[in-house]
């Protein structure tokens, strides 16, 4: 799925709504085609794994009542509308694109004091998704998440809290103002005009069953229809999306797992100490994958056609695909997209001849991927620093060697 690691962009602080000045985790795609990948030429003595682990973790057991939030936003991410699916050119991912553990982390979303309002509330989870049109002139953008609360009631209250804070929480650039757009009777709406950036920026709020689906659209001040069709398009790709959602009864989060589909045990876990984002330790299905993706159609058209309804991402991602065929295909497309890209072939680690690495030279460093086939899994490794790239996807194959290949 080419994820990369996080990437400064500008922060955008607008009329409500704080982005974040980092991008969102996306991921490779890449390389020429060429011939199947195989182990035939394997020389574990020369594998160099560091300090990483070689073999499948330890079954992850059951949430916590800290992490229960956040597990249960990554599987909010296969039921949440894709931003290229509101508009075919968003497709530059931002943060904050990722599962909301708790009310706490709408200030991530909105500014001012509206998160107490999602405390207050009793908001149990979230996830959000962020995506502009590439580059910085004459851009469009949309966040879009759906919040999950206790109850009907709880989630009326909050939307109500949030949309009086949007109406009366000055973020330095003066307050918006109520509007209604006709196709949505039920969505609360501000819209923002700022002369100074020559663009106007609305946010809708609608109410459905325990849930808050919030969309904001931003977009040059001439293009204001754009942000009124595009908060009408995102709620009516979102509400069936939700209708499906297997949301996990309030009282049964301790019998949420942590490793969905016993398929996180594969996946390469960071280096002890290092930090965890919430959309790590995490299982996702080709929906949540591409809304972290370069590339979010193509990872999701792949993904699907190539029947892998299951990825697990922490340090590296595992894909389990329907076959070993499907797994080759995988790769394959995420090494043309990445070479598509402007990412060239880069040396494979030392004894292992035929993973397919990438590297390209960016303003934050040199970005290297490696990817890795054993069956039907597929593991992709990707970061700054060459040696140990090298040495996740080292392990990342001797892990894989391990995985039950008859998996459902």
């Amino acid at each position: 799925m080419r994820t990369t690691k996080l990437i400064p962009l500008a922060a955008a602080l607008t009329a409500g709504l704080l982005l974040a000045g980092c991008s969102a985790d996306g991921e490779p795609t890449g390389a020429s085609g060429g011939d199947a990948p195989t182990t035939a030429n394997v020389d574990k003595a020369a594998l160099d794994t560091g300090d990483y682990p070689t073999t499948p973790a330890p079954p992850y057991g059951y949430a916590d009542p800290t992490s229960a939030g956040s597990i249960e936003g990554q599987r909010l991410s296969e039921f949440t509308t894709l931003p290229y699916e509101i508009d075919a050119d968003l497709t530059e991912v931002k943060m904050p694109t990722g599962p909301l553990k708790d009310g706490g982390a709408v200030s991530m979303l909105i500014s001012g004091n509206v998160s107490q309002v999602a405390l207050d509330n009793g908001m149990m989870t979230g996830f959000s998704t962020v995506a502009s049109t590439p580059g910085r002139d004459n851009s469009r953008s949309v966040l879009h998440a759906v919040l999950r609360f206790g109850d009907n009631a709880a989630a009326t209250a909050a939307a109500e809290g949030i949309y009086q804070g949007l109406l009366t929480e000055d973020s330095g650039m003066g307050l918006p103002v109520p509007e209604n757009i006709d196709v949505l009777p039920n969505t609360k709406v501000t819209v923002h005009d700022i002369p100074d950036l020559k663009k106007v920026d609305v946010n809708a709020l609608t109410v459905h069953g325990d849930y808050i689906i919030y969309t904001w659209a931003s977009a040059p001040t001439d293009q204001k229809d754009w942000t009124a069709k595009s908060v009408a398009k995102a709620l009516q790709l979102q509400e069936p999306l939700l209708d499906k959602f297997p949301a996990t009864p309030k009282d049964k989060t301790k019998e949420l797992k942590i490793d969905q589909n016993d398929l996180l045990i594969y996946a390469v876990p960071n280096k002890e100490g290092d930090a965890r984002q919430t959309s790590q330790m995490a299982v996702y299905g080709p929906r949540g994958m591409a809304h972290r993706s370069t590339n979010p159609q193509l990872t999701y058209e792949v993904l699907t056609g190539a029947g892998v309804e299951h990825a697990a991402s922490y340090n590296t991602s595992v894909y389990r695909a329907a076959s070993a065929d499907d797994a080759i295909t995988v790769l394959d497309a995420f090494v043309d997209d990445l070479t598509a890209a402007g990412f060239a072939a880069a040396p494979a680690p030392a004894g292992l001849p035929d993973a397919k690495c990438l590297a390209k030279d960016t303003t934050s460093g040199e970005e290297n991927y490696c990817y890795v086939v054993n069956g039907r899994y597929m593991g992709e490794a990707g970061g700054l620093d060459k040696k140990d790239v090298d040495q996740q996807i080292a392990a990342q194959y001797l892990i894989l060697e391990q995985a039950d290949q008859d998996a459902e």
